[in-house]
């Protein structure tokens, strides 16, 4: 997947690269109401104007995944002290058998199992 990613953008670096190179020739750019004047290549409007794009549909779906990473953030706590209870759980179960297989002579002791145990 790796490799697919990279030859894609690789393809689109070239297609970026031969679009600059073809439109070098300037242009004017103006927004009436303000008396501000910029003459850019088109390559740079065309990238420029990609950019934006990106950057706002970027920072759009980073907003709209707010309940997605606050769910996983829960989930991973969660997780992390259901760990920590079944740590404990396997440290009472194993301090019993220990206790258990202590009180119970020795011969016995070496087939005892938890389930014998319950």
């Amino acid at each position: 997947m790796r490799v697919l990613a990279w030859a894609i953008a690789a393809i689109v670096a070239l297609v970026v690269v031969a679009f600059a190179v073809a439109n070098r020739g300037p242009v004017t750019i103006s927004v009436e109401p303000f008396p501000y004047r910029l003459d850019i290549p088109v390559w740079a409007l065309a990238v420029g104007a990609l950019l934006v794009g990106f950057l706002s549909g970027a920072l759009v779906r980073w907003l709209l995944d707010h309940k997605a990473r606050r769910m996983a953030r829960r989930g991973r706590r969660r997780t992390r002290a259901l760990e920590q209870e079944l740590a404990g759980a396997r440290k009472k179960l194993d301090e019993a058998v220990r206790a258990r297989r202590a009180s119970i002579p020795t011969a016995a002791s070496a087939s005892l199992t938890p389930k014998d145990l319950a």
